[in-house]
């Protein structure tokens, strides 16, 4: 075999073999954002929550047999993760927190 035509070989392989790790890297930051409605964020009032919270089929009905108050008007308690919010349904505007009973 010629030395330009292994040269460029080598360099070709090489080259592949870079790749994989950069391939792999790109999965794994995907997963790790999908998981989280809030992106992680401690939740905390008067924030804003992610807008899919305002939507009424996240709304809480049964919110007196959680032992929650009556939303405000316009508001509505939604539950995320170990939390009650009450949040503004306009805006996404957190109003309240309380702990989720078990």
């Amino acid at each position: 075999m010629r030395k330009p035509t292994l040269i460029a070989s080598l360099v070709l392989i090489a080259g592949l073999g870079a790749l994989g790790p950069v391939a792999q890297a790109v999965e794994a930051t995907g997963d790790a954002v999908e998981h989280s409605p809030n992106n992680g964020r401690r939740l905390v009032e008067a924030d804003r929550t992610p807008s899919e919270y305002q939507r009424s089929d996240k709304a809480i009905k049964n919110w007196k047999e959680k032992g929650l108050e009556a939303p405000e008007e316009g508001a509505q308690w939604v539950q995320i993760h170990d939390k009650y919010v009450m949040v503004v349904i306009a805006s996404g505007r957190i109003l309240k927190i309380t702990p989720a009973t078990r």
